[in-house]
Order: C-alpha cells, then sequence, then structure tokens
C-alpha cells in the first residue's frame, strides 16, 4: 500500500511539473520577436548563433528531480520554430 502510494505522488509531481514548462511554451507564437519570446518565457538558460539563425534554450525543472529542455528557434530575427529537443530537427 505504502509502495502505491509513493508511485501516485511521484507521478503527480512529475505530471504538474511537466505541465509548468507546456503552459509557458504555449504562450509562443510564430512570427515572434526575440524580445516578445523573453517577455513571455524569461531569459533562456544559453543562446547559440549562426548566420541569421539563434536558438534560446530553456531548461524546465520539475521538483528538482528532472530537468527538460525546450528551444526556440529565431531566424532573421523572429520565431520560426520551438519545441523540445528534436521536435524540429536541432540535430541536439
Amino acid at each position: 500500500m505504502v509502495n502505491r502510494i509513493m508511485v501516485l505522488l511521484v507521478g503527480l509531481v512529475l505530471f504538474f511539473g511537466c505541465a509548468g514548462s507546456s503552459k509557458n511554451m504555449n504562450k509562443l507564437r510564430l512570427g515572434m520577436s526575440k524580445t516578445e519570446v523573453i517577455e513571455a518565457m524569461g531569459p533562456p538558460d544559453s543562446t547559440s548563433a549562426s548566420r541569421d539563425i539563434e536558438f534560446l534554450k530553456y531548461r524546465f525543472y520539475s521538483e528538482g528531480l528532472f530537468t527538460s529542455e525546450y528551444y526556440v528557434k529565431l531566424q532573421s530575427g523572429s520565431v520560426d520554430a520551438f519545441g523540445r529537443s528534436g521536435d524540429f530537427g536541432l540535430g541536439y
């Protein structure tokens, strides 16, 4: 019985922790500027760029147990794509 309760509690923590990150990502729209992304999401954990493409990396924590990495791809200064690693061919 105690094991079932522990599994349920861990499941709830994971579910609600992930929901927060999804909620933030749902604020994004294609065509937004970098400034608008940062207003909606806060500052990124890191950035990388090549020519006219820039990636903003966000790391969301789920009660300190797990992290989920999300990326925002800006091309020529506006959002071209966003999602989890691998969602749109980042290669990492």
